[in-house]
């Protein structure tokens, strides 16, 4: 069954890092302009400047995807989490990714350490947080399915079987779930969009509120229904033991894709 969920999902563990997520935007593109995007790092859809000891978090910066390969972004002006292409992009449907590398985070009674457990004296949790984002991107008149559906490679990934662009208020958009590239069965899916939570989660700390709610199938796929037209971000969150239990408890992914619903 399909949910809407007009209450706050419900976290495992209340970790410091869990308000912070990240997503990836983009400015509309006429062909053979530049293409302007912003990494989206806290609470969507409000965009900040990212603290300069996070900033090493997104060595990776932003790439842009389709059929035909990959380039890479620059990042350009005052704020940190802007990017633009090195070129003009010519018209099309890509795919628009960023990465938060794998990075350790311990909680002990002093508080959170940007560390394994090794190094955080009496740790009572440990997680290596690694975060995904992707942002649809359709340039000129296409609505392109295979180039949208590209496998960008990060270790959790949402990947559409459609273009959003084709897809109407309340129509299914078919999605799935891959963890190391392989579907992943029994994964919750939420998303959101722009204006549906509009409380100040960033000082309160409550969990954004979202607008639907569904489980991947055997196959990795679910159907989201955009009940609404705007800005939406999709999100699963998936963990598994870490390899080693006496450094870390848990290797725990956050992947989103964003994407565009028309009237």
């Amino acid at each position: 069954m399909k949910k809407l969920l007009l209450a706050t999902a419900i976290c495992s563990v209340a970790f410091s890092a869990q308000a912070h997520r990240v997503w990836v935007q983009s400015e509309p593109t006429k062909p053979n302009e530049i293409l302007k995007a912003d990494l989206g790092y806290g609470e969507f859809p409000t965009l900040e400047q990212i603290s300069e000891k996070r900033l090493h978090f997104f060595d990776k910066g932003m790439v842009l995807v389709n059929s035909e390969g990959k380039q890479q972004l620059a990042q350009k002006g005052d704020k940190n989490y802007h990017f633009e292409s090195k070129a003009p992009i010519k018209e099309g449907s890509y795919v628009l990714a960023a990465e938060y590398k794998p990075t350790f985070w311990s909680k002990n009674a002093e508080g959170w350490k940007q560390a394994d457990m090794k190094n955080t004296p009496n740790a009572s949790y440990c997680e290596q947080t690694a975060m995904y984002g992707k942002n649809i991107i359709n340039i000129g008149n296409v609505a392109d399915k295979a180039s949208v559906a590209e496998v960008v490679g990060h270790e959790l990934e949402i990947v559409p079987m459609e273009n959003p662009a084709n897809i109407k208020v309340g129509e299914r958009f078919k999605v799935v779930v891959l963890y190391q590239g392989e579907p992943l069965a029994d994964a919750t899916l939420t998303a959101t969009f722009k204006g549906f939570d509009n409380s100040d989660n960033h000082h309160t700390h409550k969990v954004e509120a979202q607008a639907f709610s569904d489980v991947t199938g055997e196959d990795g796929t679910v159907d989201i229904i955009p009940l609404k037209a705007g800005f939406w971000k999709a999100s699963v969150v998936y963990d598994v033991p870490f390899k080693d239990p006496a450094q870390c408890q848990k290797a725990k992914h956050y992947a989103t894709l964003t994407f565009d619903i028309a009237q």
